[in-house]
């Protein structure tokens, strides 16, 4: 299980890293376009806005939390004992849990509505609505897979091999 979430997760990322250095390229090449030959990409900002950015921040949502690269406020965790912590994140992840599977619950619920409507969004090209609602749904599911193994491995062994810890560095 935990072998098939991490190739998940490194799968999820590459394609957030490859949708990142497309919108770079995209942005690029429209300002260029723009100032040197007033020949914008019509169609740039509502790709960018409406689908890859939407990539790019849910396909990395698992792996910065299993690298640790998320916000942490560890004031006082620091000042806990060992098995204090672990009990802590126990809670904690499962709470995240749910509150990523709520995500993934109404990206696939409007998901869903946009299937049965045959939505689209309108604009330079009529891009299916449906579609923006997946890599949310892909990652928020990647990361409650990931912090429900983190929590039981947590509960069980008291702690997660596969996932940094907080406030210690990683490199």
């Amino acid at each position: 299980m935990k072998r098939a979430i991490t190739w998940l997760e490194q799968l999820s990322l590459g394609v957030a890293v490859v949708t990142g250095i497309l919108m770079m390229l995209i942005v690029s090449y429209d300002a260029i376009s723009r100032y040197a030959f007033n020949a914008p990409l019509p169609w740039a900002f509502e790709i960018i806005t409406n689908y890859m950015l939407i990539i790019a921040l849910y396909m990395a949502l698992s792996a910065t939390f299993t690298n640790g690269d998320h916000i942490n406020i560890d004031l006082f965790r620091i000042l806990m004992p060992g098995w204090l912590r672990a009990r802590l994140d126990t809670v904690w992840g499962l709470m995240s849990a749910v509150a990523f599977g709520l995500v993934a619950y109404g990206a696939w619920r409007e998901m869903m509505r946009a299937i049965a409507r045959n939505a689209f969004l309108p604009g330079y090209f009529t891009w299916p609505l449906w579609v923006a609602y997946l890599p949310i749904l892909i990652g928020a599911g990647i990361l409650v897979l990931r912090l429900v193994v983190h929590s039981v491995d947590l509960l069980i062994f008291g702690e997660d091999k596969d996932v940094v810890v907080h406030g210690e560095p990683n490199e």
